[in-house]
Order: structure tokens, then C-alpha cells, then sequence
């Protein structure tokens, strides 16, 4: 570590791995929103795939991406053609979202590139994880205005990467390749909001057996079983 680097910093890296490892899901959280800090950035997302690194993503934690962007990507499998994800099969460390484009941006339709502009995901950095005889990779992609961190920031997201891969393989998969319909999405937004099935209908003028049947298509594809698993589950998502 550097001299410029502070002892908070170090101690925060060392409770976030302890975190990662005893409470996996609180500790992937917690230890996104730290790094978001460290950052200073406008977003930042984390996800695992399986080698080759165009296969679909298998598990997706976001923090301040839009939820409207994360529900795009998904519905439209970005996960087999973004760049950023494509080259981490390359990459051993952190890399910039420009160096990915430069290397796999031809191989990318262009409508990825404007929609993601849509939202505001022009630059970034991401780093990639994957333990040695592991098929599995993890990759946490940083949306910040230039394509670099600073140097405590980079030191802490490249030191952590170990915890937090090892935390998010521990956690339940979900269903991530079912995305929400607009309906759906909908639903999900009132009822998230704590209004009742009826309450709901009203505002969208649904009968309460529709608002149902939406409920139990959002059940099915977030492999849940009640109302509040589907919220956790949708939030954990960055879907609402």
C-alpha cells in the first residue's frame, strides 16, 4: 500500500472483507456502497459470470444505476455483447471502460452504446475477479466521469474483489434473464410503495385479479413466494 493511502482506508478494506465473509448479502452491500464513497461516482454494479465471459450474467448487485437502464440491459441480454464484461475474461486487475471499448466495441451493436448513453454511462472502470481452476468471474463496473479512480479508491476496489467474489458466489441466485414486463414493473413499483393489491388496481386501473396475476408472474421470475421477498429481491436488483 502507499504511503498517500490512509489508515481509515486500510481499516475499511479489512471490516469489509470480514463483512463480505461472515453476512455475505449485507456485506457485498455494504462493501458497494463504501467503494461508491471512496469513488465519488455516480453508480456503481457488480455481477458474476461464467467463462466465456459472453455467456449471460448469473447474478447482478446494483448500487445508483438506473433501475429503468439494469431492466434494458437485461431484457435485451446486453450481458452477451457489453465490452466491459467481454473483456474481463482479458483483463487481471482494474481496466478502464475505454480500453474495453477500444478492444470489443466493434463486436458491439450500436444501440447498446446509445442507450447507455441515454442514462448518462459514458465512462467508467471496472475490475474482474476469478480464482484460480474457477469458471466463475466477478466483475464490479464503476460509472465515474473520467476513465480512472484515484489511488485509494483503485487500491481498495482491486484488494476487495476477493471478498466480495467469494460473498456474492455465497448468495441465492436469482432469475435475472425473466425481466419485468412494463405491467409488471408497475406493479411492482405501488406494491413496493406498501399499497395493497386493491390499492394498487385503483391507481392502474386493474381489476385485483390482474394486479394478482402480475403479482404471481413477478413471484415466478424473481423465484420468490411472497410480496416481501419479491420487494428484497427486486431491490437487491437495483429493478425498483
Amino acid at each position: 500500500m502507499s504511503d498517500d493511502l490512509d489508515q481509515a482506508t486500510l481499516f475499511g478494506l479489512i471490516d469489509h472483507m470480514k463483512s463480505c465473509l461472515s453476512q455475505p448479502e449485507r456485506g457485498v452491500s455494504d462493501t458497494l456502497d463504501w467503494l461508491r464513497d471512496l469513488s465519488c461516482c455516480e453508480g456503481i454494479i457488480l455481477c458474476q459470470i461464467k467463462h466465456p465471459s459472453s455467456s449471460s450474467i448469473r447474478h447482478l448487485v446494483s448500487h445508483d444505476y438506473p433501475p429503468k437502464w439494469i431492466q434494458t440491459y437485461l431484457a435485451e441480454d446486453f450481458g452477451r455483447v457489453d465490452p466491459v464484461i467481454r473483456y474481463a475474461s482479458l483483463a487481471s486487475d482494474i481496466y478502464s471502460w475505454e480500453d474495453a471499448y477500444t478492444h470489443f466495441g466493434s463486436y458491439c451493436p450500436p444501440t447498446f452504446f446509445e442507450k447507455a448513453a441515454d442514462y448518462g454511462l459514458n465512462a467508467g472502470v471496472a475490475c474482474s475477479f476469478v480464482q484460480e481452476h474457477s469458471d466463475v468471474i466477478t466483475i464490479c463496473s464503476i460509472c465515474v466521469d473520467s476513465n480512472g479512480l484515484h489511488p485509494a479508491a483503485q487500491w481498495a476496489l482491486s484488494n476487495v474483489m476477493p471478498a466480495l467474489h467469494t460473498a456474492t458466489s455465497c448468495i441465492k441466485q436469482h432469475k435475472l434473464m425473466q425481466p419485468l414486463s412494463v405491467r409488471e414493473s408497475e406493479v411492482l413499483k405501488w406494491v413496493s410503495e406498501g399499497k395493497t393489491v386493491w390499492e394498487t388496481g385503483i391507481i392502474l386501473s386493474l381489476s385485483e385479479g390482474t394486479v394478482k396475476f402480475h403479482l404471481s408472474n413477478i413471484y415466478r421470475k424473481l423465484d420468490v413466494t411472497n410480496r416481501a421477498q419479491a420487494i428484497a429481491a427486486a431491490a437487491h436488483q437495483g429493478l425498483i
